[in-house]
């Protein structure tokens, strides 16, 4: 049913968050595992995003609050893909997901220079440089992020 020309696991922890380059400790407790099937041929990402323990409204300046950023280790970036916020499991609000595919072109609902921070993105940058790109979900009581894991 997919093909995938690469696949990521990203491991989401609290101690990851930053803002610019201040770590800000997230929210105490959460973490997140960010699952992704890329296929660079078609432009599309699917993805399985799991949070455990997250606290608070989801909250960004994005169209959504879980995303794909074009940041380094220790350092924020702008958003290049937003996923659905995960929603609770069975009722359960302590642990949330969310699963599916999006193809481009990406929007993001930030604007930076006039356009659309997903505007041009291409999954194949993920596949290219997987190291230059985090994933990360925001939070009314952690708005640099509640976790963060690096690609």
């Amino acid at each position: 049913l997919f093909t995938f020309t690469s696949t990521h696991s990203v491991s989401a922890t609290p101690d990851q968050v930053v803002n610019g380059t201040t770590p800000t400790g997230g929210i105490a407790g959460a973490s997140g595992t960010f699952n992704f099937g890329i296929n660079s041929l078609t432009n599309t990402i699917c993805y399985n995003i799991t949070l455990h323990n997250f606290q608070g409204e989801f909250e960004s300046p994005a169209d959504t609050a879980t995303h794909i950023h074009e940041a380094a280790r220790g350092a924020s970036g702008p958003p290049r893909i937003a996923f659905p916020n995960p929603q609770p499991v069975s009722g359960d609000p302590a642990v949330r997901n969310s699963v599916g595919c999006l193809t481009g072109p990406f929007v993001t609902g930030v604007q930076m220079e006039g356009k659309d921070t997903g505007e041009g993105f291409h999954v194949r940058l993920l596949e290219e440089n997987p190291a230059a790109f985090m994933a990360d979900t925001h939070s009314s009581v952690a708005l640099p992020g509640a976790v963060r894991g690096q690609l």
